[in-house]
């Protein structure tokens, strides 16, 4: 299958070694069963930016863990618009979409080299009865995506351009410091033309508010890095307040 993770040249890893393994549904895993796990587990080499995980419409063969780099998820309509439903980070569950009718309604790409480790459906489903505890897991990780979605709705459907943009990095920072990095500076993965295709809003838009936002002192940008430089001031402006300056904040 063309753009699977199979295709791609294995990568000697295991659990034990990996650094998100706290973050990831193995972390319920002793390490028995976790050796039992990582039998049936492939890890991918390093993916490009652009390669896919799977594609829209491809048989249900593996969930996907992303091990390091970032992943989206979008959406090809009839009319060949491509609608970005999410973004995944290091320690993500992939592929709950093809669990329903066992094909996947949307695609994951690369959103920057990127390796993810390959759990065979069937197998992990075999395991997840042998060990309650990874079934439990399982089924957090896709109910903590049914509420990211469910949020990514009601944002899309009653705040402001501005205030989506706030509420992003917001999320972003939230997600850099759950994993040890800074919640203040990070460089993003995605584009200006991604962050505006999964908010909804022009690109023009976007970058008018980049500007803005640091033109008040609330973020310091140069490209895809940003610093946070008023958490106060952004928070604000999630909440549609209004923020003249940041240092007022």
């Amino acid at each position: 299958m063309n753009g699977n993770v199979i295709n791609f040249p294995p990568l000697s890893a295991s659990c034990s070694s990996c650094r998100w393994t706290k973050f990831c549904v193995a972390r319920v895993l002793d390490p028995e069963n976790r050796a039992q796990v990582a039998k049936n587990m492939v890890c991918s080499g390093p993916l490009r930016r652009g390669a896919h995980v799977f594609r829209q419409g491809d048989d249900l063969k593996s969930l996907y863990v992303v091990r390091s780099g970032s992943v989206k998820c979008y959406i090809d309509s009839e009319d060949g618009c491509e609608q970005i439903v999410a973004f995944h980070f290091p320690g993500d569950l992939l592929g709950f979409d093809a669990i329903a009718d066992g094909r996947h309604q949307s695609s994951a790409i690369a959103l920057e080299t990127t390796a993810v480790c390959s759990l065979p459906y069937h197998r992990l489903a075999q395991v997840a009865i042998e060990v309650p505890a990874l079934w439990n897991e399982i089924m957090r990780a896709a109910a903590s995506q049914v509420m990211e979605k469910q949020n990514h709705a009601l944002l899309l459907g009653q705040k402001s351009a501005q205030a989506r943009l706030a509420i992003f990095l917001l999320y972003m920072s939230n997600r850099f410091a759950a994993r040890g990095c800074s919640r203040s500076e990070f460089n993003l993965s995605m584009s200006r033309q991604e962050i505006a295709n999964y908010l909804a809003v022009a690109v023009e838009t976007i970058s008018r508010l980049f500007s803005d936002f640091q033109r008040r002192g609330i973020l310091e940008v140069d490209r895809r890095y940003v610093k946070i430089v008023s958490l106060t001031a952004l928070k604000d402006l999630a909440l549609e307040g209004r923020v003249l300056d940041a240092s007022n904040a």
